[in-house]
């Protein structure tokens, strides 16, 4: 369905001569990212996507984008924002840095808005929501904000961002139903959370999705004394997706675990969604587990959550 959403806010854009920017839908920092560049540009038209849509869809990378955040280089761009190391430059203005928090705070560069109040607020956020170090009540809204809203509802996020930053998300009927959805979520993830045992390094495979944010379940492995977490979720029958978290002072770069399975991100923070042949849909999982070897250099110890554990 976000397919069908995508191409209809693309032909509306086209046909009415508006800036087209493309954010990545994943998180925070793409939703305050697509808010920023709505604030400097309110006529704009924002297509979210995932960084895999960037590099699969045919249609994405035939748009000459005015704006892209938080994604890999779709091909052609006016203006880029991002700090992801393993997203290559290639817009005619690019602000890239690896060593930025967000892409929110290169995207308020980009557009000339470092002086402009909602902006700062947007983008003091996602620091917080981009480095798992949520410290203030609005960091965590916005946070439980995108994780409860689907495609429509992240628009209509970044429009109201836009507009009238966080105190507006506060006051908005639309917005506490998405932050709500987003709790019971975190519920039960905590719940998960807890049947799995701690130690540093952690391999956990999910046989079918839980319906909770498996960044999230990442984050809070690591708040309990994992260091490297690899969390591997079977989405279909030949679709997988890796999240990989690690301490930023340790030894290990999740991007050397996600590169090789054509994803990428951060060190700290890194995903890769694979495709396993359909007459052998268990290969990704064998896959996952040879690549994390021959990374690690030992054996590992795959905990494999099932229903019971689950619930």
């Amino acid at each position: 369905m976000d397919g069908l959403y995508r191409l209809l806010y693309i032909t509306k854009g086209l046909i009415l001569r508006r800036p087209l920017a493309l954010c990545d839908i994943g998180d925070a920092d793409g939703l305050t990212s697509a808010a920023i560049f709505l604030r400097k540009r309110p006529d704009g038209v924002v297509i979210f996507a995932a960084p895999r849509d960037v590099q699969s869809s045919k249609l994405l990378r035939s748009i000459n984008w005015y704006f892209v955040a938080d994604l890999p280089c779709p091909g052609k761009a006016f203006i880029r924002a991002d700090h992801h190391r393993t997203n290559k430059p290639c817009a005619v203005h690019e602000f890239y840095d690896v060593e930025a928090p967000c892409s929110a705070l290169m995207a308020m560069k980009a557009l000339g808005l470092e002086n402009d109040k909602i902006t700062n607020e947007l983008v003091n956020i996602a620091i917080q929501t981009d480095t798992a170090s949520i410290s203030t009540k609005e960091a965590e809204i916005v946070d439980l904000a995108v994780k409860g809203s689907n495609y429509m509802g992240r628009l209509y996020l970044a429009r109201l961002l836009s507009r009238s930053g966080v105190e507006g998300l506060m006051r908005d009927e639309r917005a506490q139903a998405w932050i709500g959805k987003a709790m019971e979520m975190k519920e039960k993830m905590l719940k998960i959370a807890d049947s799995i045992p701690i130690r540093e390094v952690l391999t956990i495979y999910f046989p079918r999705s839980e319906g909770i944010s498996y960044r999230q379940l990442t984050i809070e492995l690591q708040h309990r004394g994992a260091v490297f977490v690899n969390v591997l979720v079977r989405l279909g029958r030949n679709r997988y997706r890796l999240y990989c978290g690690a301490n930023r002072d340790s030894k290990y770069d999740c991007t050397q675990v996600a590169t090789k399975l054509g994803g990428g991100g951060h060190k700290f923070a890194s995903g890769a969604e694979i495709k396993a042949p359909l007459l052998k849909p268990e290969a990704a999982l064998e896959t996952f587990k040879q690549v994390l070897e021959s990374y690690l250099g030992s054996r590992i110890d795959l905990i494999v959550m099932n229903a019971e554990a689950s619930h």
